[in-house]
């Protein structure tokens, strides 16, 4: 017969992939689909397929129709029919290739038997924008994100970015874009959970330019005043960085920065970048016209962090996931060499990663690494032993939690 350590091994090795196996099946981790975005092809055509793709992971009445039902209730629907016919003219007018794009998105919704308009999505591509208006309605849950910049031992940088988002089937929208440019070269790489209602991301990485994500920053202005910005052709946060990276005039961080920093908004965001190198990590809390203030990568330490607080104040109690990723990342110096796993451990703890994080993207300028990852929406078993108590989630008795800080 066999030797006994060879059917050892054997069934070790079973045992082994039956593990993978159930882990697989049971994990929610997600990868999201991947899409080429070819800019060969005509405007109207480029997205074809893309909606295949989402739906064939999630049915409609599992991914789409719930975010549009939340965001309706929260925000589309306090618009009169005017602003959609103004926001339409205003894409064709000023953006016409993204208009294109737009459109033949809504004409592969209406293939599907979706009444999901043109008008409708040039609304979407603004939703940043009118999402910091006069009149959002009440249970709008802005959006919350952590951006960390770190470098490793190597002396590279990378970047880690969660994106949280409400409804949980926000999630199941996300879509990985690769952009490709007439020969074929790779332009950039992103993500987001409305990449396909807005042509846009949030999160990319250019090989040797720039990793960048958007994180909120609250304000509110009056709604006309924000559809007077949109209809004399200021861009949608959502094609910044877009723009940004199909620029052939920029080919440097500081080129990118100087651009992202300094392009007129019709809403507040920070921005949250990094070069190949050390010292480019960057936070910038953008105002409309430039920024209010702009934090550096600290030459004493390997980390740079920025939530939806402006860094210069202290963190909200009510919403310590800067704390919380601090305290993570000042432990984790102390043990081992920062690298792409341990980071990655940090932006998964609760409660930086919380019930609302929709996806997290790991990028790195340097390299040109690109990772994306749908995350579950869960709780830890006691919400009382994390680093830091967040009040928000997953207390049975939230009125009797007292901080752990």
């Amino acid at each position: 017969g066999f030797p006994s350590c060879l059917i050892d091994r054997a069934m070790g090795a079973l045992y082994f992939l039956g593990v993978l196996f159930c882990a697989s099946h049971a994990s929610a981790l997600e990868f999201p689909p991947r899409f080429t975005l070819d800019l060969r092809k005509p405007p109207l055509q480029r997205w074809n397929g893309a909606l295949d793709l989402i739906l064939s992971k999630h049915r409609y009445e599992e991914s789409f129709l719930p975010v549009f039902q939340e965001h309706n209730k929260t925000l589309f629907n306090h618009l009169e029919p005017s602003h959609f016919e103004s926001l339409g003219r205003a894409v064709r007018e000023h953006f016409p290739e993204t208009a294109l794009e737009l459109q033949g998105i809504a004409n592969d919704f209406e293939g599907h038997g979706y009444p999901v308009t043109f008008q409708y999505l040039s609304a979407w591509l603004y939703f940043h924008e009118l999402a910091h208006t006069d009149v959002v309605g009440a249970g709008f849950d802005s959006r919350e994100c952590t951006g960390i910049v770190a470098e490793t031992t190597r002396g590279n940088l990378v970047q880690l970015a969660n994106m949280d988002q409400s409804p949980l089937a926000a999630r199941n929208l996300t879509l990985r874009i690769r952009v490709i440019d007439n020969t074929s070269a790779v332009l950039f790489e992103g993500v987001d959970w409305y990449t396909l209602l807005s042509t846009g991301v949030s999160r990319a990485v250019k090989q040797g330019v720039a990793s960048v994500q958007e994180n909120w920053r609250s304000g509110s202005r009056k709604l006309e005043d924000v559809m007077t910005d949109i209809q004399s052709g200021v861009i949608s946060q959502m094609l910044v960085f877009r723009r940004a990276f199909e620029s052939a005039a920029i080919r440097s961080f500081d080129d990118f920065l100087h651009n992202v920093s300094t392009t007129r908004l019709a809403a507040p965001f920070y921005i949250v970048a990094a070069g190949p190198k050390a010292p480019q990590g960057v936070a910038v809390a953008r105002n409309l016209l430039a920024s209010d203030g702009t934090d550096w990568l600290p030459k004493d330490d390997f980390y740079l962090c920025q939530c939806n607080t402006d860094r210069w104040l202290p963190d909200d109690v009510e919403d310590p996931r800067r704390t919380a990723a601090e305290t993570l990342l000042r432990r984790l110096g102390k043990e081992e060499p920062p690298t792409m796993t341990g980071l990655f451990a940090v932006v998964s703890a609760y409660p930086v990663h919380n019930p609302h994080t929709a996806y997290t993207a790991v990028m790195s300028a340097a390299t040109g690494e690109f990772h994306a990852y749908v995350r579950e929406a869960s709780c830890p078993v006691d919400p009382y032993a994390s680093v830091v108590l967040d009040r928000r989630y997953c207390l049975k008795n939230p009125q009797n939690a007292v901080s752990s800080v």
